[in-house]
């Protein structure tokens, strides 16, 4: 599948139809789960199915989704770790990813659902007798509204963009890819790419010359919690640094877990072979920001 038509057509599903899932699709689904957590050894990065959605969903309805409004849907998969220290998250978060990119390739939709402030007794049904750490969920079924996800993937641009579709990454088309000023909610390569330190704006020839410009064009449309966009570039010579802004909130290394995974897949698209490495960075504050400094990638 080429990563150019995964970004065209790749989607946050809000609303699910009542048809479930075929049993050999989610077990091909869990079959690559499995094989995913077994890469991640002693990380203790495991994938929970639960078949019977309507069960989840009476446990959770009210008290997690959005604002309280909770995602129905047939089925749903739990992102379970052992415990919750920054690695973990980020490579959670990055398996999870990976894993819907295959339910995007066997026709499914899905959605993030942040469970962290649910309470715990409402959240106890997804534990099956222990007391792991469970802090996503994301559902898992056949769209009920294809013609909209259909509009919204190939328009020309985001300025009428349906806000329930925000968690979306979708390419629109420009001349060129370095944006003064985004035409959506998502913020421009300028606020995002720096030049050698956190703050310093990158010169757009650089990124062109460098064939990054469409690179960074499109991985800001990667989902993060809220629209947040809590992550930031920064190019040093052959490397780019991945900077995290407020890294105490792990909805944030969630988040930066998703964008190392999207800004590897794009990366390889355009030619680049090399991975993230994580770093243990400080945190540090420039012009009243907060972040840390907590990937590399080599190019």
């Amino acid at each position: 599948m080429l990563f150019s038509k995964f970004l065209e057509n790749r989607r946050s599903t809000r609303e699910y139809s009542d048809k479930m899932v075929e049993n050999d699709k989610l077990e091909m689904l869990m079959d690559f789960a499995e094989k995913l957590q077994s890469g991640y050894g002693n990380d203790g990065i495991r994938f929970i199915l639960y078949e019977d959605g309507e069960k989840i969903y009476e446990n959770l309805k009210g008290v997690a989704g959005y604002a309280g409004v909770m995602i129905n849907s047939p089925h749903y998969i739990g992102l379970q770790t052992d415990n919750e220290d920054k690695e973990t998250i980020i490579k959670a978060a990055y398996a999870m990813e990976t894993l819907l990119t295959k339910a995007y390739q066997l026709d499914l939709g899905s959605c993030w659902i942040n469970i962290m402030d649910t309470p715990y007794d409402s959240k106890e049904i997804l534990f099956n007798g222990k007391n792991k750490h469970i802090n996503y969920i994301v559902a898992i079924g056949y769209s009920k509204d294809k013609s909209k996800i259909s509009q919204i993937a190939n328009s020309n641009g985001l300025e009428n963009e349906d806000i329930g579709y925000l968690n979306t990454i979708r390419p629109f088309k420009e001349k060129k890819y370095f944006v003064e000023k985004s035409t959506s909610s998502r913020l421009s390569v300028k606020d995002i790419v720096f030049d050698s330190k956190f703050g310093k704006s990158i010169d757009p020839d650089e990124l062109d010359k460098r064939g990054l410009d469409e690179l960074f064009y499109y991985v800001r449309y990667a989902p993060s919690n809220k629209n947040k966009q809590p992550w930031r570039f920064i190019l040093k010579n052959n490397k780019v640094n991945l900077a995290v802004i407020d890294p105490k909130d792990k909805n944030n290394l969630t988040d930066a877990g998703i964008m190392m995974y999207y800004f590897e897949e794009m990366a390889k698209s355009i030619g680049f072979k090399s991975s993230w490495d994580f770093i243990e960075g400080d945190i540090q504050e420039e012009d009243g920001i907060t972040f840390s400094i907590l990937g590399e990638y080599k190019l």
